[in-house]
């Protein structure tokens, strides 16, 4: 194959090497070529060493080359030269050294903005039993490329915002356009209104890889650039050269008709007096306007003669007069008074015999508007207008690197509402939202001026203090805890949350942002495993706690796969017969290695971590079960935890216990705590309709303990109401609990509920509550909590009772 040469010097230097072959496909040795045979050739030549196939040095060059290569070039490694030349030459001594024939390669230098092109040319010579040398030839003249000629596409330029389109598992497939130009509607020759929407894939053929290239940059804050060609819908070919840039999902892309440009000689005149740009000639002497399309004149508002009457500084903002070459933003002031800011190119040119420089216009105030809104969006909450998590890390990297030059101080707090889900899920998403626009208003006007806070989704937050002094810590944090202990209105309800607080402080708890965040969530934990609405500064114990804590998770999610969670029944003794008339099943955990573990201590954890729900359903199965052997009308009732109440199949679960059991539904209790509608949940409320339309009894358990009890009981006619061993150990003692006791007492009796007293040991207690009249009661008194098989033999015992 023909080497392609644009020098007859070149050309030779081929010849003169093939000549130098003593047989067809071997290398000419470095005596034949080179040694007194070169003679004018060798001027633009230099002799390349080679090692392993590859280029290693500069041996020497001819005055022509060494002038070329503008530094001196003897025994110089190639290494060390500058990239686009080493690049070339390594090139061609590859394919040089591989197929033994010559090679070309072109040498782009800039300089001042001007591309020069030189064709470079190299032939393999054969050293003896050595390596292979190679003989670089450079062209006598290069071709000169004016940059400026590129960026001049903005006279063809259009400018559009698309969003990443995505699949189920998150890869990008396509991008629509958020908003377009007229320079992109004049690109597709395609009404603006209609391109907004569409697909790109719509518009750009799939083949070309453009969503590909696109996507390649979501994420990163490098711009983009590539040039593509395909044909319009009206058969002309339309070629591109765009550049891009991401915005989170968003990527600003500017397109430049490159087509436009290659042919703007023949139609300057056309294209200057109808672009839709501002375009104008400036005397490059003077500064003073020449000419003016009708787009600047309509565009800045003044008239021809009064654009004419001017010079470039008239319209800038600055009042400076210079010239931009490198696309740069302006601020200009229009005829009005308004301002605009604008991206101007500008090139200079001859203009009927003197220098002028040709300038267009791009306003982009609505742009940089657009993407100032952008920028925001995508470091600041859209709910709260707080920073978000990208923005709170780097303000915290920023502390990190204030610390490390100059010894500044900062605090990490990480925020947890107390009881939001509850809220949120029983009020709905609305009310949560203005929940958390409310909490962050308390946490902002808790903190310094040089204080931030971040909403970092959900219910979490974070907040840096700045250098803050010994105090100001507590102080602030003390603040936090005390405005979100406040009542928070939403509608026509008090909402009662709280806040648990983690601390970390740089440098002592660490002085990296992963390390901070980690500590400050492991006091969080802390904190909230302690009952929250209180703070935990981190300490060194709290890894080796929270492990410990993740291990009981751990455990009990094991426990309850194997099966080694049970159930105990509490006997409920009617009053005036002293008779059992059903029993509570309670839930017990009998670790392997620690024996028994607290109900208060796992069933807590079973809620935190959700595992509640299927426990929940394996106790009502299991109660239902049992109970089902037990004589009719014996009842047993069942806990639910506030958490159930969020699982939308609770009602069925219920359902599926009676079905599978037999067990008539009259004889099943649930007992719900006043928790459960502590919102006044019309969710809450309407599933215990639902569950008392299945037949089963409800009763409110620990009545008396809550938030405002008799209000529950105009919400939802229960069955029973449970008085909680709090008072009833204090009975005849305390003369506060006795009248409570008895005025719940009264209270059922008055509207027709059973009352049922917990924690009945003594005798004493007993009679106090038989003589108030209570209902039933439960208690060490008449039986703890045993396993089914010795419930059923107290049954049998029951006469035992009355003694």
């Amino acid at each position: 194959m023909p080497i392609p040469t644009s020098d007859a010097r070149a050309a030779a230097l081929i010849q003169h090497w093939r000549s130098c072959r003593t047989r067809p496909g071997a290398m000419p040795s470095y005596d034949d070529v080179v040694l007194g045979r070169l003679g004018r050739l060798g001027d633009r030549c230099a002799l390349i060493t080679t090692r392993d196939g590859r280029a290693e040095r500069i041996l020497w060059g001819g005055a022509g080359f060494r002038d070329w290569f503008e530094d001196e070039i003897h025994d110089r490694p190639l290494s060390g030269t500058p990239d686009e030349i080493r690049r070339p030459v390594e090139e061609i001594a590859v394919r040089a050294l591989r197929s033994g024939e010559p090679a070309s390669a072109r040498c782009d230098r800039i300089t001042d903005g001007i591309v020069t092109t030189w064709s470079l040319l190299g032939v393999p010579l054969a050293k003896g039993g050595g390596m292979p040398l190679l003989l670089i030839h450079v062209d006598d003249e290069g071709v000169r490329t004016e940059l400026v000629q590129a960026m001049f596409g903005a006279t063809g330029q259009g400018l559009m915002a698309v969003g990443a389109i995505r699949d189920a598992e998150g890869s990008v497939v396509d991008f629509k356009i958020v908003a377009a130009n007229q320079g992109t509607a004049e690109i597709f020759r395609r009404p603006a209104a209609s391109l907004q929407w569409q697909r790109l894939g719509d518009l750009v053929p799939p083949r070309l890889g453009v969503t590909g290239l696109l996507s390649g940059i979501l994420g990163r804050t490098e711009r983009a650039v590539f040039e593509t060609a395909f044909p319009r819908a009206d058969g002309t070919m339309l070629h591109l050269k765009v550049e891009a840039r991401a915005i989170g999902d968003l990527i600003a892309v500017a397109m430049t008709d490159i087509g436009d440009i290659k042919a703007r000689e023949a139609s300057f005149r056309f294209l200057f007096e109808n672009n839709p740009l501002p375009m104008w000639l400036v005397d490059g002497e003077t500064a003073r306007f020449v000419a003016v399309n009708e787009a600047a004149v309509s565009h800045y508002g003044y008239s021809r003669e009064a654009f004419l009457a001017r010079g470039l500084s008239d319209l800038s903002e600055s009042g400076l007069s210079g010239f931009a070459r490198d696309g740069s933003l302006h601020r200009h002031l229009r005829a009005d008074g308004s301002l605009i800011e604008v991206t101007l190119f500008e090139r200079s040119l001859a203009f009927e015999g003197r220098s002028a420089v040709l300038g267009a216009a791009i306003d982009v105030t609505e742009q940089r508007r657009a993407e100032a809104r952008i920028t925001h969006m995508a470091h600041h909450d859209a709910l709260t207008g707080l920073p978000n998590r990208v923005l709170f890390s780097a303000c915290l990297i920023e502390a990190i690197a204030e610390h490390a030059r100059t010894g500044a101080k900062a605090a990490l707090l990480c925020l947890d509402l107390d009881k939001f889900k509850f809220v949120n899920d029983t009020l709905g998403h609305p009310a949560g939202d203005a929940l958390l626009r409310q909490v962050a208003e308390r946490i902002t006007a808790c903190l310094r001026r040089e204080d931030l806070v971040a909403r970092l989704g959900g219910d979490e937050f974070a907040v840096l203090l700045r250098n803050p002094d010994a105090g100001a810590v507590e102080t602030i944090t003390g603040r936090i805890i005390e405005a979100l202990a406040r009542p928070v209105r939403l509608g026509d309800r008090d909402c009662q949350i709280g806040v648990s607080i983690g601390i970390a402080r740089l440098p002592e708890h660490g002085t990296e942002s992963d390390t901070l965040l980690r500590n400050a969530d492991l006091a969080l934990y802390r904190a909230k495993a302690e009952g929250g609405s209180l703070a935990h500064c981190f300490e060194a114990a709290m890894d080796s706690w929270a492990r410990s804590r993740r291990r009981r998770e751990t455990d009990l999610h094991e426990a309850f796969a194997r099966g080694d969670l049970a159930l105990a029944y509490q006997p409920v003794v009617d009053v005036r017969a002293r008779t059992i008339v059903g029993f509570e099943a309670l839930l017990r955990w009998h670790h392997p290695a620690e024996g028994m573990v607290p109900p208060a201590e796992f069933v807590p954890l079973a809620e935190e971590t959700g595992l509640i729900v299927p426990i929940g359903a394996w106790v009502l199965r299991q109660a239902c079960a049992e109970a089902s052997l037990w004589a009719d009308p014996v009842r047993v009732a069942v806990n639910l935890s506030p958490v159930q109440f969020r699982d939308p199949g609770l009602v069925a679960t219920v359902r599926e216990a009676l079905a599978l059991s037999g067990l008539a539904p009259q004889r099943l209790e649930l007992e719900v705590t006043e928790s459960v509608l502590l919102a006044a949940s019309e969710a809450n409320v309407a599933t215990l309709h639902a569950l008392r339309d299945l037949g089963v009894r409800i009763a409110m358990d620990d009545f008396g303990t809550g938030y405002c009890s008799l209000s529950y009981l105009q919400k939802f006619p229960f069955d029973k109401i449970k008085i909680d061993r709090s008072f009833v150990s204090r009975l005849g003692e305390d003369p506060h609990s006795t009248a409570i006791v008895r005025a719940v007492i009264g209270l059922g009796a008055s509207l027709g509920i059973v009352t049922v007293a917990e924690g009945v040991e003594t005798e004493a207690q007993f009679a106090h509550l038989r003589e108030e009249g209570c209902g039933e009661v439960q208690g060490y008194l008449f039986g703890r909590p045993s396993p089914a098989a010795a419930a059923r033999a107290l049954m049998q015992r029951e006469p035992d009772l009355a003694a």
